[in-house]
């Protein structure tokens, strides 16, 4: 059994399941890889063409296995990292040695923007956002590959949950949230701003 599978409730099952561009993981290994080769090649230049010692050449040869380790790292980061949406909720999963899972459940979701620049539009990657009912419920996405089809599961996930009747437990929740910050207006603790602001968050629309 995966560790996805493990997660899995009963009833639940996988929609889609995303990960970050290749791009995004050719980005953060660029400079690695590149300075690797470099102390690779000046060793190796040192130890064919120069008088001294090979020991310096060695050295540089070891020095150069720091970056690459790095590079290593970022990329089994990259491949352990997978975004997925069920028809309960949205899974994050990240960690090499030890895991992290972070989920959102679909019905806290108030909105989901997404962004792509020119770049993310010619090979079709870009930034979800996903907003939930709570200041810390903010999934911030980047590079993810494919987003509109991530997005789309995201929508026809929450309207399965609507059509069975779970929709409303946000209305409700959200209900509550407007009434203990009103209570918190009322008593002093919130300026007229600071009540506007939060309120104005809350009351944010959804996106179906």
């Amino acid at each position: 059994m995966s560790h996805l599978q493990s997660l899995m409730g009963d009833g639940e099952h996988v929609m889609v399941s995303a990960r970050r561009h290749p791009l995004f993981l050719i980005g953060h290994l660029a400079l690695y890889v590149i300075g690797g080769l470099v102390l690779i090649g000046v060793g190796v230049g040192i130890w064919t063409a120069t008088n001294l010692p090979i020991i310096v050449a060695a050295i540089l040869c070891v020095a150069s296995l720091i970056p690459l380790a790095f590079a290593a790292v970022r990329f089994m980061a990259w491949r352990n990292e997978v975004y997925v949406v069920t028809n309960f909720r949205i899974i994050q999963i990240e960690g090499i040695l030890s895991r992290r899972v972070f989920d959102s459940s679909l019905e806290m979701v108030n909105d989901i923007l997404l962004t792509q620049s020119l770049i993310g539009r010619m090979f079709n990657y870009g930034t979800v956002e996903i907003i939930t009912g709570s200041d810390i419920g903010l999934n911030k996405l980047d590079a993810l590959k494919d987003p509109f089809a991530f997005k789309r599961a995201i929508v026809d996930a929450r309207n399965m949950l609507s059509d069975h009747g779970h929709a409303p437990v946000v209305d409700d929740r959200q209900s509550q949230l407007l009434a203990s910050l009103q209570d918190l207006h009322s008593s002093g603790l919130l300026t007229d701003a600071e009540y506007e602001i939060k309120r104005s968050r809350l009351s944010g629309g959804r996106t179906g």
